[in-house]
C-alpha cells in the first residue's frame, strides 16, 4: 500500500481529482456539452481553485460559462477562484491560462466578485480581521470568476496564430 505524503502536489492532486468529476458531472447534467473539462491545479490545493474549459456553439450560449461558475460555487463551498476559458485553451498548462487572462479578458467587465459567501475554514484571509466590514465571522469570504472567454460574435477575431505549412518538410529531417 502506498502512503501519501502531505501536505504535498500528491495530496492535493487527490482531492481535486473527485471535486473535478463532481462539477464536470454537475454542469453536464444542468448545461449538458458546455463545459468540455475541469481542472483543480494544485495552487489551489485541489479545492480552492477550478478552471472549466467552455464550449460556445452559438450566441445563445453567451453567458453560459458564468452560469457554470456559479454551478461550481453552489457544490462546493471551499471553491474560491473559477478561471473560466475556451476549448482552445489547455487547462492543464497555467501558461497557457494566464496567456488567456492576458490576451482575452478585461477586468471591469470580465471579472464577478461574488460577496458574502462561505469558505472553507482554512483559508487565513478569511477572518474578520483581514477585513472588518465584509467578513462579519470567521468562514465568509468574497469568491471570483475570471472569465477568460471570447465573446461568441467576436470568436474569429481571437483565433490563434498558426505555424505556416510547409510543403516538403521531411527534406529537413536529413
Amino acid at each position: 500500500m502506498q502512503s501519501v505524503i502531505g501536505p504535498s502536489e500528491e495530496h492535493v492532486s487527490m482531492a481535486g481529482i473527485p471535486t473535478e468529476a463532481s462539477i464536470l458531472q454537475l454542469t453536464d447534467k444542468a448545461i449538458p456539452g458546455k463545459v468540455l473539462n475541469v481542472y483543480n491545479p494544485p495552487a489551489g490545493g485541489g479545492k480552492l481553485m477550478t478552471i472549466m474549459q467552455i464550449h460556445k456553439e452559438n450566441e445563445a450560449d453567451e453567458g453560459i460559462q458564468r452560469q457554470a461558475a456559479l454551478l461550481a460555487f453552489s457544490a462546493f463551498k471551499e471553491l474560491k477562484t473559477v478561471f473560466l476559458v475556451d476549448e482552445d485553451v489547455d487547462i492543464f498548462d497555467m501558461n497557457d491560462v494566464v496567456w488567456t487572462i492576458n490576451t482575452r479578458f478585461q477586468a471591469d467587465k470580465d471579472l464577478m466578485v461574488l460577496s458574502g459567501m462561505r469558505n472553507h475554514p482554512l483559508d487565513p484571509s478569511e477572518r474578520p480581521e483581514y477585513d472588518p466590514k465584509s467578513i462579519r465571522f470567521r468562514g465568509m469570504s468574497s469568491k471570483l470568476v475570471v472569465d477568460g472567454t471570447v465573446p461568441f460574435d467576436m470568436k474569429a477575431q481571437f483565433e490563434r496564430a498558426q505555424f505556416m505549412k510547409v510543403k516538403d518538410w521531411e527534406k529537413y529531417l536529413k
